[in-house]
């Protein structure tokens, strides 16, 4: 299966690089490399994690991926071969804003 990401999703990784390195370099690539391998599954498993629930009245089939140790989700939808990764969400944030 093929897995795009949308110019917001890798902003929003560059943002949580940029973010960390100012704090600890090193923390910073473990952070980014964990998002990137997690992402890795949804390869072969499209559908490992569950439809986003605050995104049902859309009308696409947005599935949300914990990643990072919880720290964020992966928001995603599978287009018949490619997983498309829309935001990279932080789980802190209001997701109303």
């Amino acid at each position: 299966m093929n897995l795009i990401w949308l110019v917001d999703a890798i902003s929003d990784l560059d943002e949580i690089y940029d973010y960390y390195v100012t704090l600890n370099p090193k923390a910073a690539s473990t952070m980014y490399n964990k998002i990137l391998d997690k992402a890795e599954i949804l390869r072969t498993h499209p559908r490992i994690a569950p439809r986003e629930p605050l995104l049902d009245d859309i009308g696409l089939e947005f599935r949300s991926l914990l990643v990072a140790d919880g720290k964020y989700k992966l928001t995603y939808i599978v287009e018949d071969e490619t997983v498309v990764i829309i935001v990279v969400f932080s789980c802190r944030q209001n997701p109303a804003i």
